[in-house]
């Protein structure tokens, strides 16, 4: 890709480098005269692997439309397979901030435990973020889940953050930061990301969505070391190895290096199971129970995968629907005769259960994009597209060329344009095509 266009432009007193990068961007659709190729495994597996090297390469386009193309798709509700939506959704979530129901997962993933829906009916919400805070202070270890397709999650884990530092977390693990066997290479790679002040596309996979990447560095400037932990074999069949491998990480280059220190821990949500989980009956033992036995510190561990429009996880009921209505002001812990509730998936597993409010939207973005510290700014009028659909990308301007955007939005020509949401710093703008079919 080659830059085409620099300028210079004033947004209040924010002072905005664009540059326009265009070529060697994604190829049009085959032409609809030619007879697609039957959809069969191969073909799939082949379509999925690549949309995830695309989004490691920041080839966000390529990854979604990309992927429908490589298929002789004309819409995502069309991919049959559940695990290649879920990609697609997941990679468009990068450039949308938006979850997507998954049409291809026909059945639900568990079912309810009885009591759960009239539980779920009494229970009562406070704000979640003092809760949080209030058993913090007990502890030395805070984990927090994820659901890996809503970025939502990740504004949320930023607040967690910014709500322990004062309590003297100091050490951020999150489990999709680059995996290495050996702690000295692993140490190196963290104390440069904390030199730099911000993710690059190799620091991790799911840190490819902007939301997540700027988590982690409004972490690093606010005194936060990162860990990584995640288990470097090349297969995880056994998940209990996997878990295994990650406790094991953790007490080492977190704890056992850094004695003393208070620990957040970013996991995917079966990880933060402090206990086997019912609804699954296969007796697994997950990453936080194993922690909790090599460490002998109870943590503190908190869902807030379960309760969303659109769970990775999907029980046999809408708990979000029923969820809801207690989160009307904000983010909330679910209590119930003045104790903690957890219900669905993690029910039972984790000590706190957060539900948070329905999502907004603010010219064209989710409300809570505004709680990360950005403001609104329109996309420049000559980055807008002549004809098909434009990604428009916010990048620092002080970070390098393979750091991961600050911000990003999808503009079709002819449609009114996102907002972009971005912090009062000097931005460097680029671009990535596709082409009207």
């Amino acid at each position: 890709m080659r830059p085409l266009i620099s300028t210079f432009r004033k947004h209040g007193s924010v002072v905005i480098l664009a540059a326009l990068m265009v070529g060697g961007g994604p190829t049009a659709a085959p032409a609809q005269n030619t007879a697609p190729a039957p959809l069969d495994n191969d073909r799939l597996l082949a379509a999925y692997k690549q949309s995830i090297d695309d989004v490691r390469h920041g080839r966000y386009m390529q990854a979604t439309f990309g992927l429908l193309a490589r298929l002789d798709l004309p819409d995502a509700d069309r991919i049959p397979d559940a695990d290649v939506f879920d990609q697609w959704s997941q990679a468009m979530s990068c450039m949308t901030g938006r979850p997507r129901f998954n049409p291809a997962k026909t059945a639900a993933d568990y079912h309810l435990a009885p009591g759960d829906i009239p539980a779920l009916e009494a229970a009562t919400g406070v704000p979640a973020i003092p809760a949080i805070v209030e058993r913090a202070r007990h502890t030395r270890i805070v984990i927090l889940d994820e659901n890996h397709l809503d970025p939502r999650g990740r504004a949320f884990a930023l607040e967690v953050a910014r709500a322990l530092r004062p309590l003297g977390y100091t050490l951020l693990a999150a489990e999709t930061l680059t995996r290495d066997a050996d702690d000295a290479v692993s140490q190196a790679k963290m104390d440069q990301l904390s030199r730099d002040g911000y993710l690059r596309r190799t620091s991790g996979y799911y840190t490819s969505d902007p939301v997540f990447a700027d988590f982690l560095r409004q972490s690093l400037a606010l005194g936060y070391h990162l860990v990584s932990y995640e288990s470097a074999r090349p297969s995880w069949d056994n998940e209990e190895q996997r878990d295994e491998d990650q406790a094991e990480n953790l007490a080492r280059r977190a704890l056992q290096a850094h004695p003393g220190a208070k620990l957040l821990i970013y996991a995917g949500e079966h990880h933060a199971a402090e206990r086997p989980i019912a609804a699954e009956g296969n007796g697994v033992v997950w990453m936080a129970a194993k922690l909790k036995h090599l460490t002998g510190i109870d943590p503190l561990t908190i869902d807030q995968a379960g309760l969303t429009p659109f769970p990775m996880n999907r029980p046999d009921a809408d708990l979000y629907t029923l969820a809801a209505p207690k989160a009307q002001a904000g983010s909330v812990v679910l209590m119930r005769q003045g104790r903690p509730l957890t219900v669905g998936l993690l029910a039972g597993a984790v000590d706190l259960q957060v539900v948070h409010p329905p999502v907004a939207d603010r010219q064209g973005r989710p409300d809570w994009l505004a709680g990360m510290g950005r403001a609104p700014v329109p996309v420049p009028a000559f980055l807008l597209p002549a004809s098909g659909t434009r990604l428009v990308q916010a990048f620092l301007a002080n970070e390098a060329e393979d750091a991961v955007p600050v911000d990003q939005v999808l503009v079709t020509a002819g449609q009114a344009a996102p907002t972009l949401m971005l912090p009062a710093r000097t931005v460097r703008y680029a671009v990535q095509d596709w082409p009207s079919p």
